[in-house]
This record gives C-alpha cells, structure tokens and sequence, in this order.
C-alpha cells in the first residue's frame, strides 16, 4: 500500500480527532513486529526482533516521522510481571487507533499480536505499510 498523502492524513486527523491538523507536527507511526508471541520466544529471539523493530524505527524517524514503538513503551511492564500480555495488546491497539499509519516489520505475519493489530488496522482504516517509502 501507498503511505497516505498528506492532505489526506490531515483529513483524518480532523475527523478522528475534530481537530484541525497542524503543518508543524509529524504524521505519527506505529513500528508493528513479531516480538514474544506471548512469552512463547526464547530471550535471544526477543532481542532479535527487537533489533528488528529498532532499525524500522530509525527508518521512519529519518524520513520524519513520529514513531511509537510498543516494546519501548510496555514491553517493560509485561516482561516484568507488572501488566499481562493481554493488556499490552489493549493498550497497543489504544495507540494504533490514534496512528497515522502502521507498519508491520517483515516476519510479522508469524507473530500472535501484529495478526490481531493488522486486523485491527484493517477494521479502523488505520494506514497499512509492509515496505519502507524510499527517502523525498
């Protein structure tokens, strides 16, 4: 899929929100990949596809975007018993719903969460992105 034009980011802005878009903030994007499955990955494939999520991250934020990663933001809480897998997910689909667009790092098609947040993406009209735009 084309990453969406900006006018019509600004348009979905403005009926998600009923806020008017302003030209000097980024469109915002969530960084989607297989991390834990759950807690069913061992620790050096966790770190593998954290890695992964990282470099996709530094890949929009290069090309001016906002970037919410989920295993920077609550991936924390989870691993340390704080919060359970399935309110990571709620509180990743809250953020996605808010999202310009979402990209899904490559292998996310094997993951249990990116399927729930590709469906989720899906049913909300959320942007959907599965290669890198090249640079303006």
């Amino acid at each position: 899929m084309k990453m969406r034009s900006v006018k019509k980011m600004e348009m979905c802005i403005k009926m998600k929100y009923n806020k008017e878009p302003r030209d000097d903030l980024k469109p915002v994007i969530y960084i989607a990949g297989r991390f834990s499955d759950g807690g069913t990955l061992n620790n050096e494939e966790k770190w593998k596809n954290r890695n992964v999520m990282r470099y996709y991250a530094i890949q929009y934020m290069t090309r001016g975007w906002a970037v919410l990663c989920p295993i920077e933001n609550d991936e924390w809480a989870y691993e340390d018993g704080i919060i359970s897998y399935e309110d990571t997910l709620e509180s990743d689909l809250a953020i996605i719903y808010r999202c310009d667009a979402i990209f899904f790092c490559p292998g996310w098609e094997k993951g249990k969460g990116t399927l729930v947040e590709y469906n989720f993406a899906l049913e909300n009209d959320i942007e959907i992105i599965t290669v890198v735009a090249e640079r303006e």
